[in-house]
């Protein structure tokens, strides 16, 4: 089978290009004998470097909505700072309304499950609430309970999980701070 989408039709769990595309709720567009169709990236990765792609099909688009969300961040911890693998790689997209309310949170990973994983139930925990140090608090105790990250010589999976949480609140300040 030939597949084209880089590290999105492998589907790698460390890639770096699956996160920010989960965060931004793109939609890829697969091509095949029987037809075509669309699938939410977010339910294209079915199990470790396994896809929703079926015999003879492609990846001939990657589709990304707007409006886009008001405030996106990507982040890539790796041991080395060019050209290395990463041992995390999170990205977050967030609209609040004009009381500091979040509209809309995504929440995407790499590098701390056996696919890359969007994890919606810190997203909904924080839509509707105020975008404060106590969100944070509830998405990291999410990210407690779902992450599942291996070890390796990237790092362990404790460090994996810290990482997760730590760019949470990094995101969380950048996000609260124009300037940043």
């Amino acid at each position: 089978m030939i597949d084209h989408g880089g590290n999105l039709a492998t589907a790698s769990p460390i890639g770096d290009s699956a996160p920010l595309l989960m965060a931004l709720d793109a939609r890829v567009h697969l091509a095949g004998p029987d037809g075509r169709r669309v699938v939410d990236l977010a339910s294209f990765f079915t199990a470790y470097r396994q896809t929703a792609l079926r015999p003879g099909e492609l990846l001939t688009t990657i589709e990304i909505p707007k409006p886009l969300p008001r405030v996106v961040r990507f982040y890539k911890v790796s041991k080395r700072r060019l050209d290395d693998i990463s041992t995390v790689a999170a990205a977050y997209a967030l609209d609040t309304d004009n009381s500091g309310r979040v509209r809309r949170a995504r929440f995407a990973f790499g590098g701390v499950a056996a696919t890359p994983v969007r994890i919606t139930s810190a997203e909904d925990g924080v839509t509707g609430a105020l975008w404060n140090d106590a969100a944070v608090e509830r998405i990291q105790q999410v990210l407690d309970r779902t992450l599942t990250p291996i070890s390796d010589a990237r790092g362990s999976k404790e460090y994996r999980l810290e990482v997760a949480k730590s760019l949470v609140e990094k995101f969380h300040w950048e996000s609260t701070h124009d300037d940043a």
